[in-house]
């Protein structure tokens, strides 16, 4: 029985030694422990102060180039579009329709205008249109009411007192594209009244998924943006107004965060709600195990963009702890986003409204962190299940 003895002595030095007991997540002393001198992690207590700051974040839309400029709709003729000219004749005789008739009321040397509408005309690549009797005539760039004079003055030589109407029939180059998810593609033709993003979306009968999980992707010449369409939704300024020869795209990216560590279900959860809490999302986890979670330390992990990282550790300095970047922020100054790591403590009153005001944002990562006891009461499992193992074997040799 010695050698048994030796095996179950060293098997306990294992375990009394914490060689390698498997958890569900790290303890908070291992967690902030020295990470790579290299790469600023910023580890940050939450405060009301933080939270406050928090509050504060706007997600960026789209850019100040696509929001303001020199556009104003309009409805000047370009290439590819489809016009129709109706030319009205008040003499006698009529250029394209013979003998004007009198007027139905008899009235000597009075005559009916006559109205003759021509074929419509394709305004060509070069801007031009064809009028008969009068011949090529370039009407890009110019209204409706605009081509109208200048026909009516190309006819005036030939015609008798001649009135000209033009209808802008199909406007195909004031258009823009709308597809990807939505119930109907297309082109979107412009009017005057400028229309904006939701109006596209409208005209396209609406997303095919709910609106926090489609993005807006917009491209505009050489430049591709995309935001979420709730943005869009809820901010005013990012329902911007539609230019000709957009590109509006409505792609499915749902928005999704993960709990982990010591919580009854571990998992990715997508945004089924525009706003979800912290928590809420612990909620949604199942909240932590018995014996096993430390709710002392729940932590949020993302990246904040750097102005705003910095908006935030100004708003409490001493809630930043500094030991894990040795004071630099130099990383804040530029455009690289900061990876940030918020501490909340529920077990105190403050932590859980701390938690129901923290709003989540897209990936964002929730650890709950495994108790300092739970590695004890682990050790205390395995010892009693060795003793109980001893206790056996000693029992089975006596007898």
């Amino acid at each position: 029985m010695t050698a048994l003895r030796r095996f179950l002595s060293f098997c306990l030095l294992l375990c009394l030694g914490g060689c390698g007991l498997p958890s569900l997540s790290p303890t908070t002393g291992q967690l902030l422990r020295a990470q790579d001198q290299e790469w600023d992690v910023f580890v940050v207590k939450v405060t009301h102060r933080i939270v406050r700051a928090l509050a504060g974040y706007e997600e960026p839309g789209f850019p100040q180039a696509f929001r303001v400029g020199t556009y104003t709709p309009s409805v000047t003729l370009k290439p590819g579009d489809t016009i129709g000219v109706t030319v009205y004749e008040t003499g006698s005789p009529s250029l394209f329709g013979g003998t004007v008739p009198p007027l139905m009321t008899g009235i000597p040397g009075q005559a009916a205008p006559q109205a003759t509408t021509l074929p419509l005309q394709l305004v060509e690549s070069d801007g031009n249109i064809i009028v008969p009797f009068v011949g090529r005539m370039n009407v890009a760039g110019r209204t409706p009411a605009q081509a109208a004079t200048l026909i009516q003055q190309g006819l005036s030589a030939q015609a008798v007192r001649p009135q000209v109407i033009v209808s802008l029939v199909g406007n195909n180059a004031n258009t823009v594209a709308v597809g990807g998810e939505v119930n109907k593609a297309g082109l979107m033709p412009l009017t005057l009244r400028g229309e904006r993003l939701l109006d596209v979306v409208a005209w396209a009968g609406g997303p095919k998924f709910p609106a926090v999980q489609i993005d807006v992707r917009l491209m505009r010449g050489n430049s591709v943006v995309s935001i979420p369409l709730r943005q869009v939704m809820s901010t005013p300024s990012n329902n911007i107004v539609a230019r000709p020869n957009d590109s509006i795209t409505l792609v499915r990216n749902p928005k999704t965060y993960l709990v982990m560590g010591a919580t009854q279900k571990v998992a990715q959860y997508t945004f089924d709600y525009e706003k979800v809490t912290l928590a809420e999302a612990i909620a949604q986890a199942g909240g932590g195990i018995d014996t096993v979670s430390n709710l002392a330390g729940v932590y949020l992990f993302r990246y904040e963009p750097g102005p705003f990282a910095r908006q935030v550790f100004t708003a409490d300095e001493k809630a930043v702890d500094t030991r894990y970047v040795a004071g630099r922020t130099d990383s804040l100054e530029g455009g690289t986003p900061a990876p940030v790591v918020y501490q909340i403590n529920l077990t105190q009153a403050d932590g859980y409204f701390f938690a129901q005001q923290m709003q989540l944002r897209d990936k964002d990562v929730i650890l709950v962190t495994t108790a300092d006891s739970a590695q004890f009461l682990k050790i205390m499992q395995v010892i009693r299940a060795l003793t109980g193992t001893y206790y056996d074997l000693t029992r089975s040799s006596n007898n």
